[in-house]
């Protein structure tokens, strides 16, 4: 008999909500740094540019790296409960903290703190979502907790900005840090940590039908007898992890151009910072719409559809870069080309979305078994390398005369090893299930 906590629809749903608003949460509190760097840049106070908040930026993407190095091996032992409700406490602390600090190495050290939090979120919950659901079913939770993380970014840009509009930058992360306080107040009496680890098996995907999936559990997980270091050695000899891994790079590093959007539009077009901000959340609104139908979607195509589908999403998100540029090139800034950038922004969020979500994700719950919080934080140290190194990078060239072109080139070239990497990955992850299945 299955003894998922799944079979509950009521435990099911609170325990999804409750992982749904605890990571909308720690998206919260990253993203309003994004959100607050055009007002932080006209400041008079502060002595900050395009390149010093770059140089922010990087700093938080290193504290993401630390933090997917540790916190995927502690959610592993400890629990991903414990591990969530104290990364989100944490996370609100170092917000409301930032916002009463004045100088650069104060704002990189802050901001590290802050994202080291904010990294142990998805190493925490595929541990509860691990112990706590059907395979069959993670492709469509996937998507619901990728969709809470999208409105939380639109919601959080929306609200910081209309808040840019009355009072300053500051009061957003006083916010934003007490509000995040209260709600994770709450969430330690409605997300309860599973009682016993139930998924120490897995069950081969077909082929030709990945969701021909019973709930029963059938034969032990290959790694369930393993320790951290014998499960990483395992995972480094796959040829699947380190696609993946420089995958997802390539695709963190096209959605560190959400933080630069607000700067990219309000020096682009000459927005306000408040209105900067709103125009930026249709890269988060593109997201959301992508991960909230993918998850589904996921679930109902064969691994065989996927290499095409996600494939032809990554062809569009180049097109829309390249039709970014072009813009660029014709120097014109009118209401015209404002709304074709929006436009082709939604576009972009919309297209790599479901590639940097849900394969990763589903992949490593079903390839780490129970060591899948170790194996997310693995794979997402590697992407956060990368994003690292851009933070810094496209910040100095941003910081140019003319630097944005650049910016955007670097996104292109980006996009286009995103879209060979990741459709290998695919064919290899179908190739490898028609093995399995022989």
């Amino acid at each position: 008999m299955n003894n998922k906590q799944s079979d509950n629809p009521i435990v099911a749903t609170k325990l999804i909500l409750s992982i749904c608003f605890g990571y909308g949460l720690l998206m919260l509190c990253r993203t309003v740094v994004g959100v607050a760097g055009p007002a932080m840049l006209a400041d008079p106070t502060l002595n900050i540019d395009t390149a010093t908040f770059g140089a922010i930026l990087g700093w938080g993407t290193a504290g993401n790296l630390m933090g997917k190095v540790t916190t995927g091996a502690l959610a592993d032992k400890i629990g991903g409960s414990k591990i969530f409700i104290s990364a989100i406490f944490f996370a609100a602390i170092a917000t409301f903290i930032f916002g009463t600090l004045s100088t650069n190495s104060a704002f990189f050290v802050l901001y590290f703190l802050t994202v080291f939090a904010k990294a142990a979120g998805w190493p925490s919950i595929a541990n509860i979502i691990r112990a706590s659901f059907s395979e069959n079913r993670h492709g469509r939770i996937w998507g619901f907790i990728a969709t809470s993380s999208r409105i939380s970014s639109v919601a959080t840009t929306l609200l910081a900005s209309s808040l840019l509009l009355i009072f300053s930058w500051r009061g957003m992360f006083f916010s934003a840090g007490i509000l995040t306080l209260l709600i994770a107040a709450v969430l330690i009496k409605t997300l309860k940590e599973p009682k016993k680890d139930l998924y120490d098996s897995v069950q081969p995907a077909d082929a030709d039908n990945p969701t021909s999936l019973d709930d029963e559990v059938s034969a032990p997980h290959p790694l369930k007898t393993l320790k951290t270091r014998e499960a990483i050695g395992h995972f480094i000899r796959s040829p699947r992890f380190w696609l993946i891994s420089l995958g997802v790079s390539a695709l963190a590093v096209l959605f560190e151009f959400q933080v630069f959007l607000p700067i990219y539009l309000s020096e682009t077009y000459d927005l306000a910072p408040a209105y900067a901000g709103i125009a930026s959340s249709t890269f988060s609104l593109g997201c959301l719409v992508a991960v909230f139908s993918g998850g589904f979607i996921y679930d109902k195509l064969t691994k065989k559809s996927l290499i095409y589908a996600l494939g032809l999403s990554l062809t569009l998100a180049v097109a829309s870069l390249l039709l970014l540029r072009v813009l660029g090139d014709q120097g014109s800034t009118g209401t015209l080309e404002l709304t074709l950038t929006v436009l082709l922004i939604f576009l972009f969020g919309f297209a790599i979305s479901p590639a940097y979500y849900i394969p990763m994700s589903v992949f490593s719950i079903s390839f780490g078994g129970r060591h899948c919080g170790l194996l997310v934080g693995l794979i997402d140290a590697i992407a956060y390398f990368g994003a690292m190194s851009f933070d810094f990078i496209g910040g100095a060239v941003a910081n140019k005369e003319g630097g944005w072109q650049d910016f955007i080139l670097i996104l292109i070239v980006t996009s286009v090893l995103a879209t060979i990497i990741m459709t290998t990955f695919l064919y290899l992850d179908y190739r490898h299930s028609r093995q399995s299945n022989a």
